[in-house]
C-alpha cells in the first residue's frame, strides 16, 4: 500500500488578542455574532481559522493582497472576514503581550501593523490605513506559540485593527490575520499635593543693636541710677565736751615746755648782745 503524505491545512493565527477568524471558529462564544454568522454563510471554513495564507508572496504583500481584501488575503472562501462592520467582536487590550498560536510551527518573521488615527471599522480596510510598528525576525517557539511584547504607537486610542503578517522562510507561504482591538487611553499618574509643613513658631523680632558712637569710650566707672537713702555726713557737734584729765595734763606739759623754750631763747639772746 502506498501512503501519500498530505500537508495539513492548518498552521497559525493570533489567539491573544484573537483574530476575526479565530473568534468565528467552533467553540468560541463570539461565533454567533452577526459578522461571524454572515462570514460563515458566505463560505468561511470556520475550522480552518489558522490557514489564511498565500504562496510565493516573498514580501510583496501590497502587490499580492488588494485593498478591501486584507483580512481574507484575497481568498474567496475567507471574503466574509473583509465585511466592514462595527459589530465585529473587539478585544480590549490589557497589556503588551501578544500570542500567535502555531498549530504547525514554521520558521519566519512577523510584521505587525495598526490602523492610523481616524480608522473606522465601517469602511473597507486599505494598506494606506496601516502603520508598521513591529518587525520580529525568527522568534522562538514556546509551548506551541510565539510570544511577543509589543508597544503600540502612543497616539492610538479607541477602536483599531491590528494586522499581522507571518512570512515563512522554510515554506513559500505567508499568513494574514485581522484583529479588532480597543486601545485604552494612557493614564496619567495622579499628582498628589505635597503636605504643607508645619509653620515654625513666630519669633519676636530681634532688637537692633545701637549704632556705635564715634566718641572714645569713657574710662570713668559707670554710674548707677539706683536710688538709695542719702547717708548723713558727720559734722562736729556744737556742744564741747569737757577735756579729760590726761588731756589737761598733756596740755599743761606742752605749755610748760613752750614757756621753758621761750625763757631759754631770751637768755641766749641777752647773753649774745652782752658779749
Amino acid at each position: 500500500m502506498m501512503l501519500s503524505v498530505v500537508p495539513a491545512h492548518a498552521h497559525g493565527a493570533p489567539t491573544d488578542p484573537p483574530s476575526r477568524a479565530f473568534l468565528c471558529s467552533p467553540g468560541q462564544p463570539t461565533a454567533s455574532s452577526p459578522p461571524c454568522r454572515d462570514a460563515i454563510a458566505a463560505g468561511l471554513p470556520s475550522k480552518e481559522w489558522d490557514n489564511i495564507r498565500l504562496p510565493n508572496v516573498r514580501g510583496q504583500d501590497q502587490q499580492k493582497v488588494p485593498d478591501g481584501r486584507l483580512c481574507s488575503a484575497g481568498l474567496a472562501k475567507y471574503t466574509g472576514l473583509d465585511a466592514p462592520s462595527a459589530q465585529w467582536p473587539v478585544t480590549k487590550l490589557k497589556d503588551t503581550g501578544f500570542t500567535y498560536k502555531a498549530t504547525i510551527p514554521h520558521q519566519g518573521s512577523f510584521r505587525f501593523y495598526v490602523t492610523r488615527e481616524g480608522y473606522t471599522p465601517d469602511a473597507p480596510l486599505r494598506w494606506a490605513d496601516l502603520d508598521l510598528f513591529l518587525n520580529v525576525p525568527s522568534p522562538p517557539l514556546a509551548n506551541g506559540a510565539y510570544e511577543f511584547k509589543v508597544e503600540l504607537p502612543k497616539n492610538r486610542t479607541g477602536r483599531h485593527l491590528v494586522y499581522t503578517v507571518w512570512q515563512n522562510t522554510d515554506t513559500p507561504d505567508t499568513y494574514y490575520s485581522c484583529t479588532d482591538v480597543e486601545i485604552a487611553a494612557a493614564t496619567k499618574p495622579v499628582q498628589t499635593q505635597p503636605q504643607a509643613a508645619a509653620a515654625p513658631p513666630v519669633q519676636p523680632p530681634a532688637a537692633k543693636p545701637a549704632p556705635a558712637s564715634s566718641a572714645k569710650p569713657s574710662t570713668a566707672p559707670p554710674t548707677t541710677t539706683r536710688q538709695s537713702t542719702p547717708r548723713p555726713v558727720p559734722v562736729a557737734s556744737s556742744a564741747e565736751q569737757p577735756p579729760s584729765d590726761a588731756t589737761r595734763f598733756g596740755m599743761a606739759a606742752v605749755v610748760a615746755a613752750l614757756g621753758g623754750l621761750a625763757v631759754l631763747g631770751g637768755f641766749m639772746l641777752w647773753r649774745r648782745r652782752i658779749l
